[in-house]
């Protein structure tokens, strides 16, 4: 029997790469994920390594300057050490050279040769006070003078610590390293740095030495207590600090390659009917000349597993040369993430070779079984499709109505309480209620969708259209390999859009100023005034900045406002202070331990001030009027900007721009943000979402458009002497395709028509769960993308079924009457 197989396999290779090209598309998809995920691991420990190569001990999070320097003369006592190194970093911000504002990190140099991992590329090493070194791909050059404000941790919150000059003297080699992922990377001297940072920099111990029990001395010369450990083991942990969304991503994109392995499934099931059903005859035959019902379906499994078997393995090595081909690529266009150490987990390989065989036989079971079925007289009569019962299993309908209903009333639960996970699963039900109520929607859609082709075409179109309905499961399990890809497909475009409109609504609550200038230092006093005279400014307020401390300790940070002014900048209005009074955020009442109408007394550099305590909105910044803060020592900090209303998007761009480079002009240092910088981020997210989530389901259905094809091929198989009778009553070879190209774009239409309607509504109750059902715009609905995808899905239906059709054409008369 495993002798007959495989060469029926080898007979029918045609047939049998359609569920090949599906197998080997799903398993790659799974273990490219999962490469690529390990070779992000890998390729960031290993640069994080080059840090930690010689370096056989570290001690982490030493203390202050003055700790850490006693910890490292103790250390360097120890018997079998060389050298040791006080590595210090703080957070920074890197200002000039002509490319704006940059955050990143700031780290000390070790003064021994032999645990300075660092390689130059130009210039030379910071030696004195008021140089830098900067990385690679920080946009600056040697001889730049640039600003360095090292951010602090000072009261438990963040704060700038100062700004200082300083000049760029050379240049560090980090390609292909992680250090990148931290935004810009400048180096200076030990002395420097603790000038810039203080106490405030997390220091640790790097130790060279020789000796197997060199961890434990260093650890008995040290505190108890104090975190000792090899450098191999350092670069795994500060390399997990890294990674902690590749995991997250990895599982976004697991769950995309879920959705192909469902399509694959669907579609190979579909194609071993293809199969079996060209081989009635010769099934027939083998049960004619002895063999058993078993035997048939242990061949039918034998022959799945080969080509699961076969299919997977192909799909691993395409998998994995994806994923070569993306660090490759990677490495070509200089990405920041390092994707050079090229990582195959066997766990991962493993998993994508079982995952293809092992729903390859699921989806053969049905088919297997029906084969089984075949009775020797079969062999002494033509193949011939019968007509399916319309009748549709009790519990099925059940199950479809249960979760149908229920999944919608949990989504619109999710929806009025805003609560996506909610909502989530609820859509996920749903979805499966729909699923499973397929063989009752499908063949109604087709039918009520088929009265086009039949008054189009005319008798061949109703043909088409009787042709799908004489085998609702098949052609319902078809069309739902499509649903299910065109609904993922069509529910994150329409979230994805609906979010874009959303989104605006929002941030004007988190951020009622279009467009905010803000700096630690103070602003120059004529800034609003330039600002207000750029383009589609119409009001522009100067805030002064102060920072205080209630009589019980609590630091604030306070902002002395004109309240017309301000009021005049607003999108969302704020509690707006009278003279003698705070106005604060229901947090920032919870911090303090005060409540509206208290009095609260306010100290700075010994100028005291009692104010009257106001609520405010939440999220709002404590507000005082201009006089009280100038009382308190403000100075300007910052300043608050409207535009135009029922501005473009490129208007608005193009205004951000003109008040970005007055303030980099004025005040380097500062920051500009507000709701339209964010729009501007939010919507380049979007987009690059959108594109990213759409290549990747177009991997589903264009598994689900194998599964059209090999229906298609079914139908030419079953209806063989009818395609003859149609031959011989006189339809030409064009009419013959026209019925199969007919039946295959009723089907994909059916399925994409499906699917973007189910989608449209659950990418909208996703956005409403996030942000509200006001926020919905009917108009942010992208009616044209989804009509797109239902043309796409009927345009596939025939690039489908050229094949098949071209095939039935191709038969003649007498050879298809003769079965």
């Amino acid at each position: 029997m495993l002798r007959l197989t495989l060469a029926q396999v080898r007979a029918q290779l045609g047939r049998v790469l359609a569920s090949g090209v599906a197998i080997v598309i799903a398993v790659a998809f799974v273990v490219s994920t999962l490469v690529l995920g390990s070779t992000i691991s890998a390729s960031v420990t290993a640069s994080l390594a080059g840090q930690y190569r010689s370096s056989a001990v570290v001690v982490d999070d030493v203390g202050g300057a003055a700790a850490a320097a006693a910890a490292a003369e103790r250390v360097a006592g120890v018997p079998g050490v060389r050298a040791v190194s006080v590595d210090a970093q703080a957070p920074v911000k890197v200002t000039g050279g002509g490319t704006g504002s940059h955050y990143g990190t700031v780290s000390s140099l070790a003064e021994s040769p032999e645990l300075r991992w660092q390689t130059l590329t130009e210039g030379r090493f910071p030696s004195a006070p008021g140089e830098i070194a900067v990385g690679s791909d920080a946009g600056l050059a040697v001889g730049d003078t640039v600003a360095v404000t090292v951010r602090g941790v000072r009261a438990d919150e963040h704060s700038e610590r100062g700004t200082e000059s300083a000049t760029v003297v050379g240049e560090i080699d980090l390609s292909g390293t992680a250090q990148r992922l931290d935004g810009v990377s400048a180096f200076a001297t030990a002395d420097q740095l603790d000038s810039w940072a203080g106490d405030a920099a997390h220091r640790e111990l790097r130790v060279a030495g020789d000796g197997d029990g060199l961890t434990d001395a260093v650890t008995a010369a040290l505190d108890p207590g104090a975190v000792v450990t090899t450098g191999a083991e350092r670069a795994e942990q500060a390399s997990a600090g890294y990674l902690g969304d590749v995991d997250e991503i990895r599982n976004v994109l697991l769950a995309f390659a879920a959705v192909a392995v469902v399509v694959a499934g669907l579609v190979i099931a579909n194609t071993f009917a293809v199969l079996f059903a060209s081989r009635t005859r010769e099934l027939a035959l083998l049960r004619c000349v002895g063999a058993t019902a078993a035997q048939i379906r242990r061949g039918a499994r034998i022959e799945a597993l080969v080509l699961g078997a076969v299919a997977s393995a192909a799909g691993v090595l395409v998998g994995i040369a994806l994923a070569w081909t993306v660090t490759r690529a990677a490495t070509a266009f200089d990405a920041p993430v390092p994707l050079d150490t090229l990582a195959v987990p066997l766990g991962g390989v493993v998993a994508g070779f079982a995952v293809g065989v092992v729903v390859t036989l699921i989806a053969a079971v049905a088919p297997a079984r029906a084969a089984t079925r075949v009775s020797p007289l079969a062999a002494l009569t033509p193949v011939e499709a019968g007509a399916e019962p319309a009748t549709v299993s009790r519990l099925r309908v059940a199950a479809g109505i249960a979760g149908f209903v229920g999944g919608g009333a949990v989504l619109a639960l999710g929806v009025a309480e805003e609560q996506v996970m909610l909502a989530c699963a609820g859509g996920i039900t749903t979805a499966l209620g729909v699923v499973l109520l397929g063989r009752i929607v499908v063949p109604r859609a087709v039918a009520v969708l088929g009265r086009a082709p039949a008054r189009l075409v005319g008798p061949l179109g109703e043909l088409a259209v009787g042709n799908a309905l004489r085998n609702p499961r098949r052609t319902t399990a078809t069309a739902t390999a499509l649903l299910v890809g065109v609904t993922v497909t069509a529910t994150m475009v329409v979230g994805i859009a609906t979010v874009g409109a959303a989104a605006p609504h929002a941030l004007d609550e988190q951020f009622p100023v279009d467009v905010t200038v803000d700096a630690e230092s103070a602003l120059p006093a004529n800034l609003g005034t330039l600002a207000r005279d750029t383009t589609h400014v119409t009001a522009a307020a100067t805030l002064l900045g102060s920072e205080v401390r209630s009589a019980d300790g609590h630091r604030i940070d306070v902002l002395g406002v004109d309240v017309s002014d301000v009021a005049a900048t607003l999108r969302v209005p704020l509690t707006l202070p009278r003279t003698g009074e705070i106005s604060l955020s229901p947090e920032q009442l919870g911090a303090i331990g005060s409540s509206p109408g208290s009095r609260l007394e306010l100290e700075n550099s010994g100028v005291r001030r009692q104010l009257t305590v106001a609520s405010g909105r939440e999220g709002q910044p404590a507000l005082v009027t201009t006089a009280d803060a100038v009382a308190l020592g403000g100075v300007p900090r910052s300043v608050w900007i409207r535009l135009a209303d029922d501005l473009s998007d490129p208007d608005r761009t193009a205004a951000l721009d003109e008040i970005t480079s007055l303030a980099e002009e004025l005040a380097p240092t500062a920051d500009v943000g507000g709701a339209v910088a964010m729009r501007a981020a939010v919507a380049s997210v979007l987009d690059v979402l959108l594109l990213v989530v759409v290549g990747l389901l177009s991997v589903a259905v264009l598994i689900a458009l194998i599964g059209v094809g090999s229906t298609m091929a079914l139908s030419v198989v079953e209806r063989r002497r009818e395609t003859g009778l149609l031959r011989a009553l006189g339809v030409t070879r064009a009419g013959v395709r026209c019925v199969l190209i007919c039946e295959a774009v009723l089907v994909a239409v059916v399925a994409s028509v499906l699917g973007v309607l189910l989608g449209t509504v659950l990418g909208s109750a996703g956005t409403a769960s996030v942000f509200g059902a006001d926020a919905l715009v009917p108009g942010a609905v992208p009616w044209l993308q989804l009509v797109t995808i239902v043309l796409v899905g009927g345009i596939a239906g025939v690039v489908a079924a050229l094949v098949p059709a071209r095939t039935a054409a191709k038969v003649t008369p007498l050879q298809a009457l003769a079965g």
